[in-house]
């Protein structure tokens, strides 16, 4: 069982108490649970974080896979006692509306409230047409519809759709099968589909499967129409080995960095971050030959699970890897948009490991995901003990962890000057996050101004609220700026927004 599928993660919020170095480690953030993995997390507006894996805390005597954390890492004891809150959960969370959110659960896919409160009104299972013989990825539209990947076996004798190895599956709001789909066949050996990522355009790259899409022979990536019908325009390079690719990020003019492992043939390297032109080869302006490695005890190797845009310019990239072109780098890295590795930033040898079991020990040391916070600072994630960012050395730190931001170390601004307005993702297509770090406003409005300072778009800002979600696909590609204060009165917060196609 990979890291991924062991655990899902929490992403958390807390105040910075003093000027730090930018991703030096929050040590006023604990969290309390020994073992095993996080592997995803969601910040309510309110500041307390879901967290979501395979968790034993102090106290219990069963693992849990959700809990309800306060912003410091505290666990929020819940009526039910010692299982407490979201559960069951254990896998990916992707939000959904203001105040719900989908969560996997190894082979089911559940609803919940942001209260906790499961929603009932989503089957699960999901339909009696639909049985999951192995999970993977899932992809949520904006009316709550569903796209799963995996392999699935499907029983729709009335439109046809009967037997094992159906990679994509769309599903109703309601868990029921979408019937005006046409569901897609994997087909030869066995396999599943692993990971899908929406791009601008509306088409889904894709992971994994048995090497057939629909009884054509495709590689181990490749690309599908937004109906799931396979887009022959793209090709990537034939991969004749791989462990697996953890996903994609979109990037302007259709290009997409992958992320992972996998040996392409002609290579004499293995790699684990590349770069494709819109056609699927390789594009050659990328540094696709970053040497990751593994030097710790165990089977781990040197993969790339999670790529995150800072500011402008660098991705922060993270993985089972404590190694990257000799240098060490414990789970987490800083890279620029060619590929190069960027100096000073994530010093210290990162995140230690841990060994769980007795019979057959196995040893963990890796970094999930990394996710920005309301604050400004970041949120690490994964199954690790123990963290150093070259000043200090805590190992108290487990599985979840939280860095400062960009913003440390810098005088605070004249009194009436605008505090920053975090943007998520930045630059974006679709819907951001827009989110405030102290005092959340309780009556403003948020305004979108074009490089010309004319207005484009204004809409209320929720009131008290830490966040709002600003859909950026209906504007213009370009930059703007983004400004919430009180109607034509002084700015509260203000943020630039880079809108691509």
């Amino acid at each position: 069982m990979n890291l991924r599928h062991l655990a899902v993660a929490a992403l958390v919020a807390a105040t910075a108490t003093a000027a730090q170095q930018p991703f030096s480690l929050n040590t006023g953030f604990h969290f309390p649970v020994q073992t095993i993995a996080v592997g995803d997390v969601l910040e309510r507006p309110d500041g307390k974080i879901i967290v979501s894996g395979n968790m034993r805390y102090p106290d219990a005597m069963t693992q849990c896979s959700g809990l309800l954390l306060d912003p410091d890492g505290t666990i929020i004891p819940s009526p039910q006692g010692q299982n407490p809150w979201y559960n069951p959960m254990g896998g990916r969370i992707v939000p959904w509306g203001e105040d719900m959110f989908y969560v996997e659960n190894g082979m089911s896919l559940r609803r919940f409230w942001l209260d906790g409160t499961r929603d009932t009104t989503f089957q699960n299972p999901p339909d009696p047409r639909l049985y999951m013989a192995q999970s993977g990825d899932f992809h949520v539209f904006p009316d709550g519809r569903l796209l799963l990947a995996g392999n699935y076996w499907l029983r729709d004798s009335v439109r046809g759709f009967v037997g094992w190895q159906y990679g994509l599956v769309w599903l109703n709001s309601d868990g029921s099968l979408d019937t005006t789909r046409i569901h897609r066949s994997i087909g030869g050996a066995f396999g599943a589909m692993e990971h899908i990522r929406e791009m601008p355009d509306g088409k889904f790259m894709c992971s994994g499967g048995s090497g057939q899409f629909e009884g054509v022979p495709v590689e181990g990536m490749f690309r599908v129409h937004a109906d799931g019908s396979l887009d022959t325009t793209f090709q990537v390079p034939h991969i004749d080995d791989w462990t697996e690719s953890y996903g994609f990020l979109p990037l302007p003019g259709g290009k997409v960095l992958a992320y992972g492992r996998w040996h392409f043939a002609g290579m004499s390297d293995w790699v684990s971050l590349v770069r494709f032109l819109p056609n699927g080869q390789l594009d050659p302006t990328f540094n696709n030959n970053l040497d990751f490695e593994v030097t710790y005890p165990g089977t781990w190797p040197p993969i790339i699970m999670d790529v995150e845009p800072i500011g402008d310019g660098m991705l922060a990239i993270t993985g089972t890897f404590d190694r990257i072109n000799g240098e060490v780098h414990g789970g987490i890295a800083m890279i620029d948009t060619a590929g190069n590795l960027l100096p000073g930033y994530f010093g210290g040898n990162g995140c230690g490991g841990l060994q769980e079991g007795t019979a057959m020990p196995t040893w963990y040391q890796g970094i999930l995901g990394i996710k920005p916070a309301q604050d400004g600072g970041y949120f690490i994630y994964g199954a690790y003990r123990g963290y150093d960012d070259g000043t200090t050395n805590d190992a108290s730190q487990r599985l979840l962890s939280k860095l400062y931001g960009l913003n440390v170390g810098i005088e605070e601004q004249a009194t009436g000057q605008p505090a920053p307005l975090q943007i998520a993702p930045n630059p974006a297509s679709g819907a951001v996050q827009l989110a405030v770090g102290m005092a959340p406003p309780v009556q403003a409005m948020l305004t979108i101004h074009d490089a010309s300072g004319r207005m484009v778009l204004q809409e209320p800002w929720p009131a008290g609220g830490f966040t709002h979600t600003l859909q950026a696909g209906t504007l213009a590609p370009g930059a703007y700026v983004a400004r919430l204060g009180a109607g034509a009165g002084t700015a509260l917060y203000t943020g630039r927004l880079v809108v691509v196609p």
